[in-house]
């Protein structure tokens, strides 16, 4: 590229376009080339590259859905009791599934 790219009457900006590399890159190259002892003539290290386009994605197979998942269980409905002794020596008790949001709100109302 870089010995085609400058030889005789060859316009770099077009050689580079037509290339498809920058033209500060040929100039590089040709740089390193001459600090190498590397005549343009010579056949450099640089190595023929084929280029070829991607492999097309394939769809995924398509896959039966599975069974349905049973419904998630609840939770577990196990009576309890909340006792709370106010500083006044009053008492709150709430017995059986409680709201936990209702619970709180009846709390912070009487604390």
């Amino acid at each position: 590229m870089v010995e085609e790219a400058f030889r005789p009457g060859v316009v770099v900006t077009e050689a580079a376009r037509r290339l498809g590399v920058h033209e500060s890159l040929l100039y590089r190259w040709r740089g390193l080339m001459k600090a190498s002892g590397t005549a343009v003539a010579e056949p450099s290290s640089f190595v023929a590259v084929t280029i070829t386009p991607e492999p097309t994605v394939t769809e995924p197979p398509v896959l039966e859905p599975p069974e349905p998942l049973p419904p998630p269980a609840g939770p577990a409905t196990i009576p309890a009791i909340l006792e709370v002794i106010l500083p006044s020596g009053a008492r709150l008790r709430l017995e059986g599934p409680v709201d936990p949001a209702l619970a709180a709100a009846v709390v912070g109302a009487l604390a």
